[in-house]
């Protein structure tokens, strides 16, 4: 039997907005604007791309976080991780940095560079209710890199085509990071519904309609259909996550992502009172 293929549609465009994070890191953020606070199960993705070094160098010092994950890819630069546990990394170009926030942890990402561009970017995954007080834990590795026909992929997380890369979130999720020239199609299958955003980092595409997306700009896509096709106008760097709606309900403070008010305060009040680590971070 033949399977047929239902594109998705556009259903809505959002701008990314320029932000300063950390001790003044200038970022362009997509999910958790005014525009789009939240698109479910993503509460936050953030790009960093900076060739002055007065937009990164002071980077992220020591701050908290509970109740997700976080999932950073490196496309250029060095940053080093430090986390309350004792557990240490550099993330390097090419590389990604998978952290369970979990119960709780108290960590640091700074830039290893001076000069030079620093690209990348960091999508947090909101965790199950059941998961949010689960063992934090952290993961470093590479991306999958492919290339076909001047179409280059690098696989971030989850499976594409016949390639397996790493998942560690408590669901399905696919992570590709897209390089078109103008001129050249995309198209992949995927499981209907689903929550599937597309980041234009770079360039300009157009899903079917006639529908245009330039750069610094996500689209959201339908969730009824098996499909995703788009055409670049301009040689382009495209950024997709998928992954499955939790239907949960979600309150969030800074740092903190959980599912009741309560919930936050009891995250700040065991910040505040040094009781927010509870457990030690087991690398994987």
């Amino acid at each position: 039997m033949i399977k047929i293929k239902k594109y998705r549609s556009v259903k809505g465009i959002f701008p990314g907005m320029e932000v300063r994070d950390g001790a003044g890191v200038r970022l362009r953020r997509y999910i958790g604007t005014p525009y789009l606070n939240y698109l479910d199960p993503f509460p936050l993705l953030d790009e960093f791309k900076s060739d002055n070094p007065n937009d990164y160098i002071a980077g992220f010092p020591p701050h908290p976080h509970r109740g997700f994950q976080t999932l950073t890819y490196m496309i250029n630069g060095e940053f080093e991780h430090w986390d309350s546990t004792g557990s240490k990394g550099t993330l390097i170009s090419g590389g990604l940095q998978w952290m369970n926030a979990g119960s709780g942890v108290i960590h640091s990402e700074m830039p290893k560079m001076k000069n030079g561009l620093l690209w990348g970017f960091q999508l947090w995954l909101n965790s199950p209710a059941k998961e949010k007080m689960s063992d934090p834990f952290y993961h470093n590795f590479k991306a999958v890199e492919l290339s076909e026909n001047d179409i280059k992929i690098n696989l971030l997380a989850g499976e594409f085509m016949s390639l397996k890369q790493v998942n560690l979130a408590y669901y399905k999720f696919l992570y590709i990071d897209v390089r078109l020239i103008a001129g050249k199609d995309f198209e992949f299958e995927l499981p209907d519904k689903t929550t599937c955003f597309c980041v234009v980092s770079e360039g300009l595409i157009e899903f079917p309609g006639n529908v245009k997306v330039k750069e610094g700009n996500l689209a959201v896509l339908s969730d009824d259909g098996n499909a995703i096709r788009f055409n670049a106008l301009k040689d382009s760097v495209i950024l997709i996550g998928c992954a499955p709606a939790l239907n949960e309900p979600i309150a969030r403070w800074g740092p903190f992502v959980m599912n009741t008010k309560e919930e936050i305060y009891q995250a700040i009040e065991d910040y505040q009172t040094g009781r927010l680590v509870k457990k030690k971070a087991a690398d994987i």
